[in-house]
């Protein structure tokens, strides 16, 4: 036997999703999760969100796509949330590595942050391209909160007596212009050691933003 019967449409109907548990009351938010944890999986694979649809998110789920109508109305809704997903993410990751560097030293926290940054989007691609190929510019989008994250990084790198070439938020958006077109060029050559060439060139551009760093 294949494992599959037929569903809607005739098309089959993975054994995962007739066999699954379902969840207990109160669990839908474990749903979501799994949802945008096998959504965030596919987009890896796929590069792209163009593939991406409910019904191929719920077979890697195991659960039939009716179920997932109750938390995305449709395929808009749930690359919204994963793009809220993946944010969430990012900013954890750039926290994580602020706080491993001594609050002594605010620069290397802003460092760190990138550096953060630029490994995150060169080992996923395509969330990166959705991330910042969607809702770019717009208020919440990812582009404007990590320049609101680093501007807040940056004046307190002035508290602690560093000395901007340039006002913070203004430094903040080089900084991240500067990152995010690095990081374009090396994804666009598929380069070996790509992220040696792109950490490094994101050092270059502190000279920019401090009179000394």
């Amino acid at each position: 036997m294949s494992g599959e019967s037929a569903g809607p449409k005739g098309e089959p109907t993975p054994l995962a999703a007739r066999s699954r548990t379902r969840n207990r009351w109160g669990q839908g938010e474990r749903l979501r999760a799994e949802v945008l944890e096998a959504a965030s999986r596919l987009l890896g694979e796929l590069g792209t969100v163009e593939g991406l649809s409910l019904r191929r998110v719920a077979r890697q789920v195991g659960v039939a796509p009716a179920s997932l109508y109750a938390h995305f109305a449709d395929k808009s809704a749930l690359i919204d949330a994963l793009l809220d997903y993946e944010h969430e993410r990012l900013v954890g990751l750039l926290g994580e590595a602020g706080a491993a560097v001594d609050e002594a030293d605010p620069i290397g926290r802003v460092r760190a942050q990138l550096h953060a940054f630029c490994r995150f989007s060169l080992a996923n691609p395509g969330h990166y391209r959705v991330m910042f190929g969607v809702r770019l510019g717009q208020p919440g989008s990812p582009a404007r909160a990590l320049v609101e994250t680093l501007t807040a990084s940056l004046r307190a790198c002035e508290a602690a007596g560093a000395r901007l070439r340039l006002p913070a938020e203004r430094a903040a958006i080089v900084l991240l212009v500067g990152t995010h077109g690095r990081v374009a060029i090396s994804q666009a050559r598929s380069a070996d050691h790509a992220e040696a060439a792109v950490v490094e060139f994101v050092d270059d551009l502190f000279s920019l933003v401090f009179e000394s760093a």
